[in-house]
């Protein structure tokens, strides 16, 4: 490292000192050289060589002009490390590269080395990961590699540009048509007084007329302290077709140097819009000079160039290149020596921006869903998906909000005083937060249940078209209700709901055809849950099943924090987009959640939920009888294993009263002193109740033995033994009893119940295949 012999003798701080000695030891660096130092600053010559083909290194420079030794300069501020140097490229450099940031004309091309920050890449990788970076760039741009239709084109950079128009880019796109044009529309602004002050405006697009009147429009009015609003004006501009009757495509890179409205003009040709912009331009100078306005105001000029390939961050060939003139008079317009300023480009809010924001694909179909619930888990479940893009399009609860709901409410109050005042329903709350990024959702304010039961609310719960019916609520009679609906085009529902006082979660997803159903789904969920002794115990916990009960008898939930619940909702919005983005799983799905000991971490398992086995009633008002495939698959590994004698063993499961029917989810084996033989199966008792009891225990009554099973060895029915048998039985059950006999035709089965006295209230023979999974 050297010192020119014109520079002081004042020592180099230590944080530049060892920069540049990284600086020197990089194996691509072949000289560094301080050129001059002062209080403020210091600045020097790095000199990096590329790599290269020997044909190239033989000529010292490639054909697009980069030479085998470049020299850079980098001018460390004084407050270094704190601020990112400034890294310049030789004042010639060839400037058609992407990757270069904003300059004006004649001051030397500064390349963009980080998606980033600099002065973040220094901190974590020191100075030598900046000169890496630098190298790769050189030697990238001296093969043309900075710009390939495989990552996109690159934009013209506008890095710290405090001008900022705020346009719906696919809309201003669409604009463009094959014939060129210009369009104006209006542009409403906020502008920030200072040395140079600073714009921001949003442009709807909204093309239209710029009539003889429409100068008294234009408006400059104080907004507020330091600050201007008012209206102003935009044009934007597109080539048509060129002399060859092609598209014209601007397929050159230039840096933006634009800083007079010559230059802004001389873009404009290179874009292959010139005339479009020059007869808007020139319209626009002439309504200001028949009607002053004594105001200056902002003309917005949006150039839209083709570009050979998709723009890099967008599904569009079509660039936004933005430039502000402020303007008091038409002469302004027609000066080729008015100031034109950049303007930067963010895009409002939209489903194709928050997709892409959010790494979904912007162009993949929108699938219409609705949110039963907007408490704590559907709000944050609603605005994680709204700002994924998949915003719901209906949100059912009859509830309001209460003071208590906002320590987990999605929703905040405008004002906790005057906000106590009004009656605000929770859909209410939560359709504002989603119109705000979205389609206003519809609101159904009533009760969930209700809906359910007539034709009109459940079309208003899930209209025509509808993909899935998110269920936030929680409540297991909701659950049941939907669930067992006699629903016949109803969409599939997914349940996400907590657990265990907020320490564990469940997501069911139903399959095709709601098999399994909502209500299979958490009687498979319980079955999981109680062979998992960590997650039952969170699960069927006495704090999980406390009721508070706060003053005049309104129930409050279990306490939890806002922070608790939000990290659940956000794997559960994960499931639901999911099944939004790529459909719902071809079968069904349960997902459970479980917290860590440290209260942060979080443990999420996955079961597949195969349609189960429905054995057919034979008589209307009977039970149903739903079978999950595992028990399935145990009955006959049992059968198997006693060939040529009857057996059988202890079903599994829950009764759902509003269904009416037994969820089989798995068995218990015969004991020991069962007895089998080709005429009959008799059960045996000796260990059953210790069984029984270590089931009932471990799920905390959420399953239970739910009846029997036996096998026949040929195709038959309920045999008069099993009859008297169910007879008996049923008086000492006190819920409904079902033996299932498996047959080598299928199954049948029988149910019998007892109320008041022993009588027999009801028994009935049902059949089916064991291949009846619909």
């Amino acid at each position: 490292m050297t010192e020119s012999s014109a520079a002081p003798t004042a020592p180099i701080p230590i944080q530049v000192a060892r920069a540049l000695r990284q600086a020197s030891v990089h194996p691509s660096v072949v000289g560094v050289k301080i050129v001059a130092r002062d209080d403020d600053e210091l600045v020097c010559a790095i000199d990096i060589r590329t790599e290269m083909p020997a044909t190239w290194r033989a000529a010292g420079q490639s054909p697009i002009g980069v030479k085998i030794v470049e020299a850079v300069t980098v001018t460390f501020p004084s407050l270094y490390p704190v601020s990112a140097p400034l890294i310049e490229l030789r004042a010639d450099f060839d400037r058609s590269h992407p990757h270069l940031n904003p300059a004006q004309a004649g001051a030397p091309p500064v390349p963009c080395l980080v998606a980033g920050s600099p002065r973040e890449l220094i901190q974590t990788r020191g100075f030598i990961g900046l000169i890496d970076q630098l190298v790769e760039w050189l030697e990238k741009a001296s093969t043309l590699e900075l710009n390939n239709p495989a990552a996109g084109w690159e934009p013209v950079r506008r890095d710290h540009i405090h001008d900022i128009s705020v346009v719906d880019s696919a809309a201003l796109h669409a604009l463009v048509e094959r014939k060129g044009g210009a369009a104006y529309m209006w542009a409403p602004y906020i502008h920030t007084r200072g040395d140079i002050g600073h714009y921001r405006l949003h442009v709807p697009i909204e093309p239209g007329p710029f009539g003889p009147n429409d100068t008294r429009l234009f408006a400059r009015r104080n907004f507020r302290s330091r600050e201007d609003s008012g209206l102003g004006l935009a044009i934007a501009a597109w080539a048509g077709k060129g002399p060859d009757g092609q598209l014209q495509v601007a397929d050159g890179y230039r840096p933006e140097d634009v800083a007079t409205l010559a230059d802004l003009r001389a873009r404009a040709a290179e874009y292959g819009c010139l005339e479009f912009l020059d007869a808007k331009l020139k319209h626009v100078a002439s309504r200001l000079t028949a009607q002053p306005i004594g105001i200056m105001v902002p003309i917005v000029v949006l150039l839209l160039p083709r570009r050979p390939y998709r723009v890099v961050g967008t599904d569009s060939n079509i660039e936004t290149c933005g430039y502000l003139v402020e303007v008091g008079e038409g002469a302004d317009l027609l000066n080729p020596k008015t100031a034109v300023r950049l303007l930067g480009h963010r895009n409002t809010p939209s489903v194709s921006v928050l997709r892409r924001t959010s790494g979904d694909d912007p162009a993949a179909a929108t699938l219409p869903w609705t949110l039963i619930g907007c408490g704590s888990v559907g709000s944050k479940l609603a605005l994680h998906l709204t700002r994924a893009g998949r915003a719901p399009g209906i949100l059912v609860d009859r509830d309001l909000l209460e003071p208590h709901n906002f320590a987990r409410h999605a929703a905040l109050p405008f004002d906790g005083e005057r906000h106590s005042l009004y009656m605000i329903s929770k859909t209410y709350s939560v359709a504002e937060m989603v119109r705000s990024l979205a389609l206003e959702p519809k609101r159904l304010d009533l009760d969930a249940l209700s809906l359910a039961l007539h034709a009109d609310g459940r079309t208003a719960v899930a209209p025509p078209g509808t993909a899935m019916i998110v269920n936030t609520t929680g409540s297991a009679v909701l659950r049941e209700v939907y669930g067992h609906a006699d629903w016949a085009d109803r969409p599939p529902l997914v349940e996400a709901c907590l657990l265990g006082a907020g320490r564990a979660a469940f997501v069911g997803i139903e399959g095709p055809g709601a098999n399994p159903n909502a209500s299979d789904l958490m009687a498979e969920a319980y079955n999981v849950i109680r062979q998992d002794d960590g997650l039952a115990e969170i699960v069927f916990s006495a704090e999980a099943e406390a009721i508070q009960i706060g003053q005049g008898c309104s129930t409050f939930s279990f306490a939890l924090s806002d922070a608790q619940l939000s990290a659940f909702t956000a794997s559960m919005a994960m499931v639901v987009a999911e099944g939004q983005r790529e459909g719902l799983p071809q079968g069904g799905e349960v997902r459970l959640g479980q917290l860590g000991d440290d209260g942060i971490s979080q443990r999420w398992s996955r079961v597949a939920a195969a349609p189960w086995i429905l054995v057919e009633r034979t008589v209307a008002d009977q039970p149903a009888i739903r079978i999950h495939p595992r028990v399935h698959a145990a009955i006959e590994a049992d059968i198997a294993r006693w060939p040529g004698v009857e057996t059988g063993g202890v079903l599994i499961g829950r009764f759902s009263q509003i269904g009416n029917c037994f969820q089989v989810v798995d068995t218990l084996p015969a004991p020991e002193d069962s007895t089998r033989s080709a005429a009959e199966f008799v059960l045996g008792t000796r260990g059953l109740k210790t069984s029984i009891d270590s089931l009932v225990q471990s799920s905390r009554g959420t399953l239970q033995v739910v009846g029997t099973w036996h096998s026949h060895l040929q195709p038959s029915g309920p045999s008069g033994t099993d009859i008297a048998t169910g007879s008996l039985l049923a008086t000492h059950q006190l819920g409904p009893l079902l033996m299932l006999i498996h047959t080598p035709g299928g199954y049948s089965a029988l149910t019998a119940e007892a109320v008041g006295g022993g009588k027999v209230l009801s028994m009935a023979a049902a059949r089916g295949s064991e291949s009846n999974g619909t």
